[in-house]
């Protein structure tokens, strides 16, 4: 039977009103013209059903076939199609043919309505996006294929809709060669998805759009162009997505498509693209399983080196690049990105997430791995927490997140020992995989299928359950003592404690930061999680909630978290940026000098003058008594290792307190001192050659390896270390030999560790007279020049001097005292000292 049509049904009741002469038909008249239908065809229409096809009872069912029959026999017709039919006909006769231009205009003007709508639909501003290379290259090889029909696929959030806006609107507008006419016509899915609902064939859907009254019209449009038209015709179908319809309704425009493409396939120049998530195709394979072989599909299901351009892929490195540049302007030069990024980045929604959260500042090569965090978060939020089905998704991943497994460092969940779960929640399940939260993987096995879920990421299955610690643990001790025995692998614990200690900071509680020294499983992570926390405290406190801040600022004076972070020496690239971000708090004063001690120290290694002057003019203003409790006083320390790499030029008073600073260290028992102060006193002894430092200070590290309970293993190891370089420095080489043979290495996260083991070894490797130091100072070299610390770099190279001519070390910094004292930049010193003492 032919589909039923509204205006058509209303053509049909005005010829059973003229038919039955009722000029203005009122409620008594049903009964009498149910009466003439009977006579007339023999059918029984009720009095009702006439009230309510003529409106005077309400109704919210279309007529059935019976009536639309009765109906139409009644006016003289065989039936409804026989009716149908004849409109048909009179629609073909008095609509005018339309023209190739007429044609192209109105599909234009759709087009630019829908580009526009999508511009308005952008996270990040229109103006900004940028082309795609992947669109080009689908469109290039799908035109190659000769295909009439063809599915751009990609993951949820890849800018699949975007980068079509862009292509299509840069086709539409630009001039067009003299050979070509080109027409497009680009659509959202939803409104072919309702034509089929209610009953539309997609050939009649195409027709309504382009202007045409009939199919038949369209037919004969097509047919005037059957030997060549003035250019292709592109219907570009856009986010057919299945979660709109029922999966009945969706097989059905599916098949209308298919249809529609084989009908149309004897016109070269009309094409079809589906645009689509790979989900939802890899969903319904079964309905697109004939185009596989059917050449006049082109898909990434076509499994041809060509069809795996219609797959759309993330940002390529160049893309990313390009769109930082439209975002920060151009003037900036370009950097590489941090690889830690790339997984998350280079995804376009994560990108616009991120540029949510930081407006024109976002440069995801800027970005910390507490940003990684926050834009996650915010994915959540839009994508679980909000919308249709919301408490039934958060439900489904609380429970999926307590059943996961880890597998080959994949964390998934079985299918089959969860599809009660499952059950519950279809219709929230069946969203989270729409929209890439979830995935299910099919196993590899001919005989014996196995279907996991997946997370879209670990970091999103450690969120919940992170949250699940979080709920169920109030008390911080506990909570820790849960998540280490826990049977996760380090690496997934290490990912809910940042999940956790961000659901703390976040509320301005600190109690589980305070305790970050006491976590065993943290290992080598131990400096990212410090970095992490000092990131976060610092983003989320600056957030429009002053009581947060206020509550953050007056926990961190003298909080054990900074005591733990500052007894470290770490050279990690991302510890230092975030760690100085505490110096925006009210510190306590003790901890104020470490810091911007140890912030001095490096920036002397690194040689960068500018970042060591901030911090050494900062110190230069505390009071002599503020530096009273240290075993050192790190400023004095400071100006001499500054002066004497800028040109061996020492002012008397820093020599003067040098001497002073020996008598400290026979009274340093009870002293602050940490690995700081170690690292300050070896250089000092180091490049002043008066070994009487290393001497005072053995006792120091001696007193601490007897009588302090290390923290760790690791930091058990690098006292050890320190102790051994500083015995090697007093000569006593069999016994450094002796406590270096039980080091461990284990540390290949931990830079500062490993250049100072391998220094260490260099020395002990000339004093023994073995070969191949000088092939280690070379690789040691190697890796501090990467990491930007060109002092020890430098240094690296003047321990293996004695093995290559200076002319052939050309990576020796000119500028650092260790080869000559060329400069002498001691007067902006010497003022600091004045004001320091005055």
């Amino acid at each position: 039977m032919k589909a039923y049509l509204r205006a058509y049904f209303d053509q049909l009741k005005t010829l059973v009103l003229n038919k039955s002469q009722i000029t203005q038909l009122l409620p008594g008249d049903c009964y009498r013209l149910a009466l003439d239908i009977k006579a007339v065809t023999n059918k029984s229409v009720s009095e009702t059903t006439i009230k309510r096809i003529f409106g005077f009872a309400s109704s919210i069912h279309r007529p059935s076939a019976y009536t639309l029959n009765a109906l139409a026999e009644y006016c003289g017709f065989s039936g409804w199609d026989d009716f149908y039919t004849n409109m048909e006909q009179c629609q073909l006769r008095l609509s005018p043919c339309k023209t190739w231009d007429e044609v192209s205009r109105n599909a234009t003007k759709i087009s630019l309505f829908n580009i526009e709508s999508n511009k308005h639909k952008c996270g990040i501003p229109y103006r900004q996006t940028i082309d795609r290379e992947h669109v080009d290259m689908f469109m290039q090889r799908f035109q190659q294929s000769e295909a009439t029909a063809g599915i751009f696929s990609g993951p949820a959030g890849y800018g699949k809709t975007v980068s079509i806006s862009r292509w299509l609107e840069r086709k539409i507008t630009q001039k067009p060669d003299s050979q070509e006419h080109d027409s497009y016509l680009f659509v959202s899915s939803l409104s072919l998805l309702h034509s089929t609902i209610f009953g539309f064939h997609c050939n009649k859907w195409l027709a309504n759009l382009l202007g045409f009254d009939t199919t038949d019209l369209l037919e004969s449009f097509m047919e005037n162009y059957q030997d060549g038209a003035p250019g292709n015709f592109y219907l570009i179908i856009d986010e057919l997505h299945s979660d709109l319809v029922t999966d009945k309704q969706f097989s059905n425009t599916i098949d209308q498509l298919s249809d529609m493409a084989q009908h149309f396939a004897r016109f070269t120049w009309f094409r079809v693209i589906l645009v689509m998530r790979t989900s939802t195709l890899f969903k319904y394979r079964n309905l697109f399983q004939d185009t596989i072989a059917n050449l006049q599909w082109f898909s990434i299901l076509s499994g041809t080196p060509a069809g795996e351009s219609a797959d759309m892929g993330a940002f390529s490195n160049a893309e990313l690049h390009q769109l930082i540049r439209n975002i920060n302007g151009r003037d900036k030069p370009l950097r590489p990105l941090n690889l830690r990024h790339k997984n998350l980045f280079h995804v376009p929604l994560f990108f616009q997430y991120y540029y949510e959260l930081n407006g024109e500042n976002a440069d995801p090569r800027e970005a910390t791995v507490f940003d990684e965090y926050l834009v996650v978060a915010r994915y959540l939020k839009k994508k679980v927490f909000n919308g249709v089905n919301s408490l039934g998704k958060q439900s489904l991943l609380d429970e999926l997140a307590a059943l996961v497994d880890a597998h080959d460092s994949i964390l998934h969940v079985n299918k089959r020992q969860v599809y009660a779960v499952i059950k519950q929640h279809q219709a929230a399940y069946q969203d989270l995989l729409s929209i890439g939260v979830l995935q299910e993987i099919n196993s590899k096995h001919e005989v014996r299928q196995q279907v996991t879920i997946r997370f879209q990421s670990e970091r999103i299955a450690t969120y919940f359950m992170a949250l699940q610690w979080f709920h169920s643990y109030n008390d911080t001790g506990q909570l820790l003592d849960a998540l280490d025995r826990s049977a996760s692998s380090n690496k997934v614990k290490v990912d809910q404690l940042k999940w956790l200690l961000l659901f703390y900071i976040e509320s301005g509680d600190l109690d589980l930061v305070n305790q970050i020294e006491n976590i065993q499983f943290l290992n080598d992570d131990r400096f990212e999680i410090i970095a992490f926390i000092c990131d976060g405290i610092h983003k989320l406190s600056f957030a429009p909630n002053q009581l947060i801040r206020d509550q953050i600022n007056l926990e961190l004076c003298n909080s054990a978290f900074v005591e733990y972070a500052l007894s470290f020496t770490c050279f990690q690239p991302e510890y230092e940026p975030n760690v100085s971000k505490l110096l925006d708090f009210n510190l306590s004063e003790t901890h104020e000098i470490i810091l911007r001690s140890k912030l001095a120290f490096i920036a002397i290694l690194k040689w960068e003058e500018d970042a060591f002057m901030m911090q050494f003019e900062q110190l230069a203003v505390k009071p002599p008594e503020a530096f009273a409790s240290f075993v050192i006083n790190p400023f004095v320390v400071l100006s001499y290792l500054y002066q004497y790499f800028k040109g061996e030029h020492v002012d008397k008073e820093t020599i003067h307190e040098l001497e002073m600073l020996y008598r400290r260290l026979s009274k340093s028992d009870g002293l602050i001192s940490n690995q700081l102060f170690d690292l300050l006193v070896y250089t000092l002894a180091k490049v002043s050659r008066k070994i009487k430092f290393a001497h005072g200070y053995i006792d120091v590290l001696s007193r601490r390896l007897n009588e302090e309970a290390p923290r760790n293993a690791a930091e058990l190891n690098f006292t050890k270390l320190i102790y051994a370089l500083f015995l090697t420095e007093c000569g006593e080489v069999e016994t450094a030999s002796a406590y270096a043979s039980r080091l461990s290495t284990n540390y290949p996260n931990n830079f500062a560790y490993l250049v100072i083991y391998n220094i260490f070894l260099i020395q002990w490797k000339k004093l023994r007279r073995e070969e191949d130091y000088h092939k280690l100072g070379r690789q040691t070299a190697s890796i501090c020049e990467v990491r930007g610390f060109r002092l020890l770099e430098s240094y690296c190279w003047m321990l293996i001097l004695d093995e290559n001519p200076k002319d052939e070390l050309p990576h020796l910094d000119p500028n650092l005292g260790l080869q000559s004292p060329i400069f002498d930049y001691t007067a902006g010193l010497s003022r600091c000292q004045q004001r320091r003492m005055g």
